[in-house]
């Protein structure tokens, strides 16, 4: 066997069987229910909407042009609807190869940064694909994913291999360009510290620094070159007002305080990462061992001068901002402070210390990426997504550099899995009791009533992976991979079972479509509209926001027929006497079973849809005509196992 030939054998051999076990999970996941909403939903009406108008240049939901995103995700998508036909069965299919290739390109940038210990880059996907929330965020048409491939790779091409150490300048612009276009400029937020602090892990940029700025320079002008090379004619063909978010409202209001109308910012208070990071890293924050190999690989003897005080600061801010998030809330500048004296002094002590090269780019990668995004007002759990892969490998390079030099603690049974394995028996037990105990004290928790009838066997799934965490010797990280990822289906499927029901939106997309086919405008009743029916329905028009408050300023043309965002339900009505409403409520009136068109469970609420002159007369005090036809409810099954009062 030639040379080339047996690198390629073993780079395959190396897939195995992580890679085929995550496809396999995966696909069985996230075909197990329809599209989320509103993430999967939103993300698909987008996409339908550029499909079915030609709006290839310019993303649109619900009619108007969406400056919240940027198209690559729903050109892919198209790609593959240009050839499979349009479903949703391509773009779930889609992401699983995207979550497969951030898979293999985390394990391939664990081995360029520990070239000297291949476990590492075996362990990585392992404890990657355990993460609950990143596999269970995965699951969603979403745009993280795809950027953790752009991030990754454009990563690799700065990390030096075997026979190159320059890094590869024209491959990282295009990965970034890519990334741009799927998320926009917070791609640079990602691969920017690595390539700021690249002397301080890299010794061809200590070596030859002006050509690592420069070339880095350029490589994130040909990625903005990229972006800009359709957010131009975008912007041109978008209007004045789709052209200004692009450009300054949409990322701005998510760095700063806004409360700009409609903009989705999400502010949350500075210590949010911080406090989160057990939930992103379940259940690898469970896993003693892991959390002792970390500050054990990070900081070694003798430490610098430095090194206390500035671990003191760390730890006082730290115990400060937790004190804030119990509770005791400081104000929004005061946190920011805090945790900029907890990364700052923590990154300096981190700097002193003689870590190998693969470690100090993890920490010049995930601690001042971690600290901006904690400073940036607007904030989601998904945002640092693809921060988690680095995150596994440096938990991953711990465990291996402590099985270098504290072979006792590498081996000790105290610091195995055995908390994640009391963690899955007491949930077991939870399963188990919960058909007894939900009927009678619990009969109105709409979640424990859903998962009841089926917890007992996932009970006894829970009891097999406790009984494999519990077990010693070799293949530890393994064990609790397998456990993480089997034991997060396990929970999708049960969610599957018991309460996908109130999340199903397709009774009422499918009313909606033909109200749609028929010209019937359709009006959402006091909230705002976020796709979920679009790509559902295959809805043609838009679906308008209706206040159910009467008394509004009439427009100047308030005679015409034109449907608008923020007509009254009256103006509705009068303008559309066939027109269709959807309406939300806790609890449904007595009247929907008698009136409504379509009543169903959604979430924690129900949702009914009616005829607009119908829901006028209602809430006017006028009684309506008869209807024709009776309500439908749905889902069937719950109507046939549950009594609704009426």
């Amino acid at each position: 066997m030639s040379n080339s030939a047996y690198t390629r054998s073993e780079h395959l051999r190396a897939l195995w069987p992580w890679l085929p076990l995550w496809c396999a999970m995966a696909l069985l996941a996230i075909f197990a229910h329809g599209p989320m909403p509103m993430f999967s939903t939103r993300t698909l009406a987008v996409a339908w909407e550029m499909w079915a108008h030609g709006h290839w240049l310019v993303p649109h939901i619900n009619g108007e042009p969406y400056s919240e995103k940027v198209p690559l995700l729903f050109w892919m998508i198209h790609a593959g609807w240009a050839v499979f036909g349009v479903s949703d069965v391509w773009p779930r299919v889609l992401e699983v190869i995207v979550g497969a290739a951030q898979l293999i390109l985390a394990s391939a940038l664990a081995s360029r940064l520990f070239p000297a210990r291949p476990w590492v880059a075996k362990a990585t996907p392992w404890l990657f694909m355990a993460l609950a929330y990143s596999f269970l965020f995965g699951l969603q048409i979403m745009y993280e994913v795809l950027l953790g491939v752009w991030v990754l790779a454009a990563l690799l091409c700065l990390t030096p291999t075997a026979t190159r150490a320059s890094p590869r300048w024209w491959l990282f612009g295009l990965m970034v360009g890519a990334g741009l276009l799927t998320k926009g400029p917070v791609m640079a937020v990602h691969v920017l510290f690595p390539l700021l602090l690249g002397p301080l892990w890299n010794d061809w940029a200590r070596q030859n620094k002006a050509r690592w700025y420069g070339f880095g320079v350029l490589g994130l002008l040909i990625g903005f070159a990229i972006l800009l090379a359709w957010a131009i004619p975008a912007g041109e063909a978008g209007g004045e007002a789709y052209r200004q978010r692009l450009f300054f409202t949409q990322t701005a209001g998510r760095v700063v305080e806004t409360h700009a109308r409609d903009l989705q910012n999400h502010a949350r208070p500075a210590w949010y990462y911080l406090v989160f990071l057990p939930v992103l890293l379940f259940p690898l924050s469970g896993w003693l061992r892991g959390i002792v190999a970390v500050p054990t690989a990070l900081f070694r003897r003798p430490w610098h001068a430095i090194t206390r005080p500035a671990l003191i600061v760390a730890v006082i801010a730290l115990v400060l901002l937790l004190a804030s998030a119990a509770g005791a809330p400081f104000p929004g500048w005061v946190d920011k402070v805090l945790v900029v004296l907890f990364a700052v002094p923590l990154f300096v002590a981190l700097l002193r210390q003689p870590l190998e090269p693969g470690l100090r780019f993890l920490v010049a990668w995930l601690l001042p990426t971690l600290l901006t995004f904690s400073l940036i007002t607007g904030k989601q759990l998904y945002y640092v997504m693809p921060e988690l892969a680095g995150a596994t490998m440096l938990v991953a390079a711990s465990v291996a550099d402590l099985r270098e030099r504290h072979k006792g603690l590498a081996s000790h049974y105290a610091l195995g899995t055995w908390p994640l394995s009391l963690g899955a028996f007491l949930l077991a037990i939870t399963l188990f009791v919960m058909p007894w105990i939900v009927p009678t004290r619990f009969p109105d928790n709409i979640w424990l009533t859903g998962m009841a009838p089926y917890a007992r066997f996932f009970g006894v799934i829970f009891i097999v992976l406790g009984a494999l965490l519990l077990l010693r010797g070799r293949g530890e990280m393994r064990r609790l991979a397998f456990a993480g990822l089997i034991g997060t289906v396990a929970l999708n499927a049960l969610f599957t079972l018991g309460l996908w029901y109130r999340y199903d939106l397709a009774p009422a997309s499918l009313f909606l479509a033909q109200a749609d086919a028929a010209g019937r405008p359709i009006g959402n009743l006091g909230v705002s509209y976020n796709g979920q029916y679009h790509f559902a329905g295959r809805l043609m028009h838009p679906i308008a926001r209706i206040n159910v408050v009467p008394g509004m300023p009439a427009q100047a043309d308030d005679d015409d027929d034109e449907v608008r965002d923020g007509d009254s339900l009256n103006d509705f009505a009068r303008h559309h006497p066939d027109g269709v409403i959807v309406s939300y409520a806790k609890h449904p009136p007595a009247n929907a079973f008698r009136y409504a068109r379509l009543i169903q469970p959604s979430r924690t609420g129900w949702l009914m849809i009616w005829d607009a002159a119908t829901l006028d007369a209602l809430l006017d005090g006028r009684v309506p005509p008869e209807p024709k036809q009776p309500t439908l409810l749905y889902p069937q099954d719950y109507w046939r196992t549950r009594t609704a009062a009426r």
